[in-house]
């Protein structure tokens, strides 16, 4: 009887294999980026009225470390903040003019790696995997969610 790889080690190898390939072409270490920096600069991007609790929400990440990676990230000249007409409390983020260009960067470096890592597979594998990596990620979710109620 052969033994299975578990599912856990081919969503490692794939994770990995993807980080590696997207900081290489969007030159992360050289311009000192890291992968929270990337999907906090695609949220803000996604959403006109972003505030670091939208990125908290968000990445399910506690305030500090946001408040740390907004800091970062306007150290970097990629977001800057503005009044939050909604709320005195809080700011908007917003990209600036590097940081729009950077996201738009690392949006066609993405695409080109969407489309290299489809090579040689079906529509109907891909709407499967799509399917299943979705349900594994809540189940993942209700497992976390469940823990926290002890």
């Amino acid at each position: 009887m052969s033994r299975q790889t578990p599912i856990t080690e081919s969503i490692w190898t794939l994770s990995h294999h993807y980080r590696v390939a997207i900081r290489k072409a969007i030159q992360a270490k050289e311009l000192g980026l890291n992968g929270m920096v990337v999907r906090c600069l695609h949220i803000i991007d996604g959403h006109p009225q972003c505030t670091a609790n939208v990125i908290v929400q968000t990445m399910a990440r506690d305030k500090a470390q946001i408040a740390r990676l907004v800091k970062e990230m306007m150290a970097l000249n990629l977001i800057e903040k503005q009044p939050n007409p909604d709320d005195k409390r809080s700011h908007l983020l917003a990209l600036t003019g590097q940081g729009a260009q950077l996201v738009a960067r690392i949006r066609a470096a993405e695409l080109a790696l969407d489309q290299q890592m489809r090579r040689g597979i079906s529509e109907d594998d891909l709407s499967a995997f799509r399917r299943v990596s979705r349900a594994m990620a809540d189940n993942i979710r209700n497992i976390a969610e469940d823990s926290g109620k002890g």
